[in-house]
């Protein structure tokens, strides 16, 4: 009765068990690294498209803004045009610096990394 049953003692790992952990450990980190810079790119394209998209609206509405700038200077300031020429003018070059700001933040922004990613962060 002192002795242990045969299904009570410890199976030692064999070789095959020993390779099986090791691929499904390798395995894992591969597909968690693949994740996290499969989520890097996403970010970064998403970045790229926003830099793009404020940037042209950024220029577009600086082009407008001077060229309503110019039309009140050729039909001048004293003339009832500067309220029509004039005031599109100071709309479109805030909407500019605007979209210039957000361009700004967008180059500055960073990915927050997830408490889980293999980088250490």
């Amino acid at each position: 009765m002192d002795t242990p049953l045969e299904e009570d003692v410890p199976r030692r790992r064999g070789i095959l068990d020993m390779a099986k952990g090791f691929v499904v450990n390798v395995l894992g980190a591969t597909r968690a690294k693949v994740e996290d810079i499969s989520a890097e790119v996403e970010y970064r394209a998403f970045r790229i498209l926003w830099l793009v998209v404020w940037s042209l609206v950024a220029i577009t509405s600086v082009w407008l803004a001077v060229v309503f700038g110019m039309l009140t200077v050729i039909f001048g300031f004293h003339l009832p045009p500067i309220y029509a020429f004039g005031i599109p003018c100071l709309v479109f070059l805030v909407v500019g610096l605007v979209s210039a700001a957000m361009f700004l933040k967008t180059k500055r922004s960073r990915r927050k990394h997830e408490p889980g990613d293999l980088d250490g962060s």
